[in-house]
């Protein structure tokens, strides 16, 4: 095959009956190879198929979201349970405040009293 031969025929210069005999098979499989890649690159799926797909790919997408979803409702009851819910905090009563000035009170005379006064 000479391939100046090849390219003027693919050029539409030369005619099929200028091309020697290699050259002619050389353009039949040339040929089917472009159908195939044309065929193959050019595929369109059914819609029944496409529709399958999207669906699956809408799925997960729907999952993911939901997910998402459920684990901030986790994060904001947990952190709502934690700070906004106030806990349980004793304060000091005001007897438990006037028993206890007391108990000082006396502890301060007894010492006054140890020290020999």
């Amino acid at each position: 095959m000479n391939e100046e031969s090849f390219q003027k025929f693919l050029d539409g210069e030369l005619s099929k009956e200028q091309v020697d005999e290699k050259t002619r098979e050389k353009v039949k499989v040339y040929t089917t190879a472009l159908q195939l890649m044309k065929a193959r690159y050019e595929y369109r799926p059914s819609d029944a198929f496409e529709k399958r797909i999207f669906t699956k790919v809408r799925r997960k997408k729907e999952m993911f979201s939901e997910v998402l979803i459920a684990v901030s409702v986790v994060a904001a009851l947990f952190l709502l349970t934690l700070n906004v819910i106030p806990s349980r905090i004793q304060f000091t009563t005001k007897p438990q405040q006037a028993s206890v000035s007391e108990v000082f009170d006396y502890l301060s005379l007894v010492k006054l009293v140890g020290d020999g006064f």
